[in-house]
């Protein structure tokens, strides 16, 4: 049998590797999701199935994130503010009717804050076990 030549310690630092992209998506917006779904159902008073046909969720997914059971960390709320200022603003196109390519750019511009953002980088550098990592700064 022939060896792949990997030590064991550098395929195990492998499988721990999250890239800034891979933090966003599992933390980041989920959280952005849930407050726009509960922008969504509590100020603009939209029913669960016109939020979950809006962002191409099922309506059980917005019964999930209106009681906290997904997305909505508190945590994320506090480090990043900024994901309640675009949950209003993605929240308010998609009640005056804007498609969701109309209001995708909003996330978008989001998920490029958020990234260049000091917090973000200490988030990935501590949740990827990385040190001296300086890739959320390379654009």
């Amino acid at each position: 049998m022939r060896s792949s030549g990997r030590s064991r310690t550098s395929v195990n630092s492998v499988l721990y590797m999250k890239t800034p992209c891979e933090l966003v998506v599992g933390k980041i917006l989920p959280t952005l999701r849930a407050s726009v779904v509960k922008e969504l159902s509590i100020k603009y008073r939209m029913k669960q199935s016109e939020i979950a046909k809006s962002l191409g969720i099922t309506q059980a997914s917005v019964s999930q994130y209106l009681s906290a059971t997904r997305g909505g960390s508190t945590k994320m709320l506090e480090d990043f503010p900024q994901i309640t200022v675009y949950a209003r603003d993605i929240s308010k196109r998609i009640s005056e009717g804007e498609t969701k390519y109309q209001w995708y750019g909003v996330l978008c511009e989001a998920c490029k804050e958020i990234r260049e953002d000091e917090r973000f980088c200490r988030l990935h550098r501590i949740s990827a076990n990385l040190s001296g990592c300086d890739i959320c700064k390379k654009r």
